[in-house]
């Protein structure tokens, strides 16, 4: 089954990500992925430091998202 991770961005505090999220875990879905890990960031588009991408990123370059059949 292919993996995904999901990121998504809020700018500010009465926007909820959950109402995203239900999105892009339809799309995953439908498209045959297994969701691994949600990643969120509450923080301005314009703010350079978004700790959730990063953490997302910094997870990518270290394959925590391959399946054990790949690695």
């Amino acid at each position: 089954m292919k993996r995904a991770a999901l990121y998504m961005r809020v700018s500010t505090v009465d926007q909820h990500p959950e109402t995203q999220f239900y999105d892009l875990r339809t799309m995953a879905e439908q498209r045959g992925y297994e969701i691994v890990h949600e990643y969120v960031d509450k923080v301005s588009g314009a703010k350079a430091k978004r700790p959730g991408l990063d953490q997302m990123l910094e997870d990518a370059r270290r394959s925590r998202f391959e399946d054990d059949a790949s690695k």
